[in-house]
């Protein structure tokens, strides 16, 4: 139904644990495509969360990694997709724990079911807490569709969706396309063959 309002929820840390296992890099504009499924797509959310920077010492692998999820971040927002993060906590131990981000996507679904600002919602999470969730938005009379990776799916929260899509059995639709690698050797003559094509 082309006229079916979608918005895409995507739940950012469940996400990178199945990516993470898999040893895969996604496309996000490509997996966004794929689950819009030509229908309009009113906006792509991505939650994630971070720890403050004044809590990651500097010029360490931790402040490094800092630095290439903040590039991340700007990436999807530069796709269009729609960036929400929640900060981490840091416990004395010195280990974070993410508290928040779960229940910003959970109100973001639901206010914005309530406001009737979408007729699908699709939620890219394994995690069965959303299932009440879930259950609400449907309450109100919208359609939920859940996709995940395997590793990290949830009966209970497939269950509760009107639909379920496994992302592993479509991963040839949005994975990043490894370029191939270019040799030192090679590289000179396959420019020059590359500026003869074009000519």
């Amino acid at each position: 139904m082309i006229d079916e309002r979608v918005i895409i929820f995507i739940d950012g840390s469940n996400l990178f644990h199945a990516i993470r296992y898999l040893n895969i890099r996604i496309d996000y504009q490509k997996l966004v495509d794929f689950l819009t499924e030509g229908r309009r797509l009113i906006r792509a959310y991505f939650y994630g969360a971070m720890p403050h920077e004044k809590d990651v010492k500097k010029n360490t692998p931790e402040w490094e990694s800092l630095l290439r999820q903040k590039r991340f971040l700007e990436e999807l927002s530069l796709m269009g997709i729609k960036v929400k993060t929640a900060h981490l906590k840091k416990l004395p131990s010195g280990e974070y724990v993410e508290k928040e981000v779960d229940i910003m996507l959970a109100t973001d679904m639901l206010s914005m079911a309530y406001m009737n600002t979408y007729d699908t919602a699709v939620l890219i999470s394994g995690d069965s807490d959303y299932s009440y969730t879930v259950e609400e938005v449907q309450r109100i009379g919208k359609k939920v569709e859940n996709a995940s990776f395997k590793r990290t799916s949830s009966y209970q929260l497939r269950k509760a969706c009107d639909r379920f899509i496994l992302l592993d059995d479509y991963l040839d639709r949005f994975l990043v396309e490894e370029k191939p690698a270019i040799t030192q050797e090679t590289s000179f003559w396959e420019r020059i063959v590359r500026i003869w094509k074009r000519s």
